[in-house]
């Protein structure tokens, strides 16, 4: 590799001296020799050049062929997450020809897609030669995941083609992090990638040999555990004895064991019953409460719960006991969730997952007593879900493809190339939509769908543009007109959080609410004879600054509703204008709301008067939690304003970001720097501030009340209100189902954990007290991890992430450890050419590469 770039930067360096100006036209065989030819490299060389505004970038592009690529009208498009040159190119639609770029001018067209392309001064690549470009992008890049694959070319009238340099999941035409100016984001961020021995003593706690639990979730109370007397479940002679209204769960059981249904004369019997449960004697309130009775004298086992849904947890909590060898102990269990709602977000809307990942993700919810799905159907780069009488919104703005002008797909973003046949497209038809309703409801998981609005729309809006130009081509404009989501004479300049410059659905036209209330009565219609529709979740985040400021429709509704239109307030005015409507609409139906946290905050984050919102329930999704920006109150704003508050904290629930501070791992990481399984462990959901640990950079927060917030760390006053808590998983690095699956597990478990039981570290008040008891809750977590449930997760063939080892050398001898106890950690010493397990004790010498499997 070394000789390579060595070649790289010899050959760049004649470059100037080679000046060819070869004119014209572009062909197909041209186009496509650039494409196999035209080697791609991207280094980060410096995120200190400005602090927090802009890091420089060097893009070396190599002709590895012997023609030249001539200058002619073609064009790089590629998903850059960061603005390129964005002092030149915000809002700026003629590009910035880069200084010293010998005649290369960068364009930001919208979202992520940026483009770079030929001047007149460009004298053309010669065959064997390199050109290095130096630009700048804004803020930081510290992961080799911000820079998003299959980059492409294109010209006018011509098949665009994938760079097949940059094709793929592999990364490898990004240069190394090897260097603290490349892998920080500021000279004084703290975080390093770990060297093995940070790991080792980051691993501090005991391998157990065993689980260290006997249920992920814990239960609330187990009683006469004897380990020494147990029941077989795979004798083959066991029957299922089902109660009234439980022929679901006892179906689900026998699936799951082999066993028959309702054999009355079998010995062995499972009996499943709908009654009281008590736990510590008291009636439980929750009607997801069960006992589980094994009975190793009798040789029978009793579940009982106080609803079909309590039933099923207890058959929950067997299939874990039969885990591994089918011999189940004596016992009896009392148990009852933590929470009402307890969660996971899955946004399908950036990059699409087939139907049989939502199953699979579903199936893992449900053996952890996770109950609420919460489906993130659409987003700017894409709308999932069929509606039954706008097929555009599937036909074109499910569709990700190179087409500039939006006119038959949705433009290329987040690394999905120049065609459809990739994670950038896709959709449920209704019959998907139904199946996954119906395998969620047998699993008595709820599914809440989310449709984004107004922000984060552009899929939506460009689908609804397809529209009225197809109706009015034929002379039916009120046809055209009728679902219109944006004004055609809004001439207001913005740009969202993720660059869209286009993205806010119009609140201040009615065929906005037509076609909200089109969709809302579609989806209810898909879920009323299998899980019938109880929250519509609109979304309702990030909202661009500048939005809607130019539209006349606006300006006349602000005249008719006494608002002041050149106010500043004035967009969050107006959002909140449509979130009643939203109310209005979705009330009609006898629906919950549900929305992101900012999508109910108006000015100085004060929460939209719930009066006003005429639903019975809003639940309100708290996320933006990044200590040091002052928003970590909002939940409990939310709450003691009567919103139903769903716990999605982005410090430690948001399963996008990187398990470690290290480049390599893939993710975001504006909130936190990493969350590792650990992490999401730790969550105290009674106790908001006290998860303040570090700043995005890595600085300790002692006490974030009386320093950071200065004595405002807004009380709970309504804990009534605490619906429960979530994760969520934000797709835009996430292309393939294995990457899907190693970003949400095993996080998944320790979710699960956190939402069904309160752990004993959570009750404690002094620091140093809860730390300890926690660290000793965490091991016997991580072993039930290690030595258990990762063998159950293997059966469902999800590949979740596997932690790289801690490692050390004493005295010659190597010392090794794992986050989670149990896993093999194995060594090679040619370079990976071999591989074997490190046994205790085991001398070494030389350079030895580790690994976990």
């Amino acid at each position: 590799m070394k000789t390579k770039e060595a070649c790289i930067v010899a050959a760049a360096g004649i470059l100037s001296l080679v000046i060819q100006v070869i004119g014209g036209n572009v062909d197909q065989m041209t186009l496509d020799y650039i494409a196999s030819n035209l080697d791609i490299r991207y280094d980060v060389l410096d995120n200190f050049q400005d602090t927090w505004r802009s890091y420089r970038v060097r893009m070396t592009l190599s002709n590895a062929g012997s023609k030249p690529i001539p200058n002619a009208p073609w064009a790089i498009y590629l998903c850059h997450i960061r603005v390129i040159e964005p002092v030149h190119t915000k809002h700026n639609p003629n590009g910035y020809v880069i200084p010293g770029s010998h005649g290369i001018k960068v364009t930001h067209i919208n979202g992520c897609q940026h483009k770079f392309e030929p001047t007149a001064s460009f004298p053309g690549l010669p065959g064997s030669q390199s050109l290095l470009i130096d630009f700048d992008a804004e803020n930081w890049d510290v992961a080799q995941t911000d820079v998003m694959p299959n980059w492409y070319i294109a010209a006018d009238g011509l098949q665009a083609r994938t760079i097949t340099s940059t094709a793929g999941e592999d990364l490898s035409f990004i240069g190394p992090f090897d260097a603290p100016n490349k892998w920080k984001r500021i000279a004084s961020d703290k975080y390093d990638p770990y060297t093995p021995e940070k790991r080792y003593s980051i691993n501090d706690i005991i391998d157990l040999k065993k689980p260290g639990q006997l249920i992920v979730p814990s239960p609330s109370e187990i009683i006469g555990l004897d380990e020494t007397r147990k029941v077989n479940l795979r004798t083959g002679d066991w029957a299922i004895i089902a109660g009234k209204g439980l022929k679901n769960e006892a179906k689900f059981l026998a699936g799951k064991v082999g066993l028959q249904l309702n054999y009355m004369s079998s010995f062995r019997q499972i009996r499943l019953n709908i009654g009281e449960v008590k736990i510590d004697g008291i009636k439980s309130s929750s009607t997801e409460s069960y006992r589980l009775q094994v009975d190793s004298s009798a040789q029978s086992i009793a579940i009982t719960g106080q609803s079909q849904v309590g039933v099923f947890y207890g058959i929950q909590s067997l299939l874990s006991l039969n885990e591994p060898d089918g011999m189940v102990p004596h016992l009896t269990i009392n148990d009852a969730p933590r929470y009402e709602y307890r969660g996971m977000e899955l946004d399908v809307g950036r990059n699409f997952m087939p139907k049989s990942e939502v199953l699979k993700l579903i199936d893992a919810m449900a053996m952890y007593k996770l109950n609420k799905f919460h489906f993130h159907l659409t987003d700017d780069e894409g709308w999932r879900l069929e509606i039954p009488g706008l097929p555009e919104l599937t036909e074109m703005g499910s569709k990700r493809c190179h087409d500039v002008k939006e006119e038959t797909c949705l433009g290329s973003q987040l690394g999905s190339g120049p065609g459809t046949g990739n994670s950038g497209s896709g959709f449920y038809n209704v019959n998907d939509y139904r199946e996954i309703l119906q395998y969620a409801e047998e699993r008595h998981v709820e599914v809440i769908p989310e449709f984004d609005m107004p922000g984060h729309g552009h899929a939506a809006i460009k689908a609804m543009q397809a529209r009225q130009k197809k109706f009015a081509a034929v002379g039916q404009d009120n046809e055209a007109n009728k679902y219109l989501l944006s004004d055609p004479l809004d001439t207001s300049k913005y740009l969202s959080v993720q660059f869209f410059t286009d993205n806010a659905i119009n609140p201040c036209l009615e065929s906005t609410y037509e076609f909200l209330e089109l969709v809302v009565s579609s989806v209810k219609h898909m879920h009323h004879d299998i899980q019938p529709l109880k929250i519509f979740h609109f979304g309702g985040d990030e909202v661009a600054h500048g939005a809607w400021t130019k539209s006349p429709s606006c300006k006349k509704l602000a005249q008719k509703l006494g608002l002041n239109f050149t106010s500043p307030s004035i967009v969050k005015d107006l959002k909140e204008y449509f979130v009643r409507r939203v109310a209005d609409v979705s009330s009609r139906y006898c629906l919950d709301l549900g929305a992101w946290e900012d999508g109910v905050l108006g000015v100085k984050d004060t929460p939209y008067d719930r009066s006003y919102l005429k639903n019975k329930n809003v639940y309100a999704y708290a996320w933006d939690n990044v200590w040091e920006w002052g928003q970590g109150d909002r939940a409990y704003k939310l709450a003691n304003a009567d919103y139903k508050v769903v716990l999605t904290q982005a410090t430690h629930l948001y399963f996008d970001h990187p398990y470690e501070p290290d480049p390599e791992e893939r993710g975001y990481y504006w909130a936190p720097r990493f969350i590792d399984t650990r992490k999401t462990f730790g969550f105290m959901p009674d106790e908001i501030y006290a998860n303040a640990d570090f700043t995005r950079m890595g600085d300790p927060i002692v006490n974030l009340c009386e320093d950071m917030y200065k004595g405002k760390c807004v009380p709970l006053r309504k804990p009534q209100n605490i619906a429960g808590m979530a994760g969520a998983l934000w797709s835009e690095t996430v292309r393939t189902p294995s990457q899907l699956q190693s970003m949400i597990f095993p996080r998944l478990l320790a979710l699960a954990e956190r939402a069904w039981h309160k752990g004993c570290f959570e009750n404690e008040t002094d620091i140093a007290k809860r730390n300890r008891v926690k660290n000793l809750e965490w091991e016997a977590f991580a072993n039930s991890l290690g030595h258990k449930e990762l063998a159950r997760l293997d059966k469902m063939n999800i590949d979740y992430h596997v932690p790289v080892p801690g490692a050390r050398i004493v005295n010659q001898k190597l010392d090794v450890n794992s986050a989670i106890p149990g896993l093999t950690i194995q060594y090679s010493t040619d370079g990976g050419l071999s591989w074997g397990d490190v046994t205790e004790g085991m001398a070494v010498s030389g350079r030895v590469i580790l690994g976990t499997r």
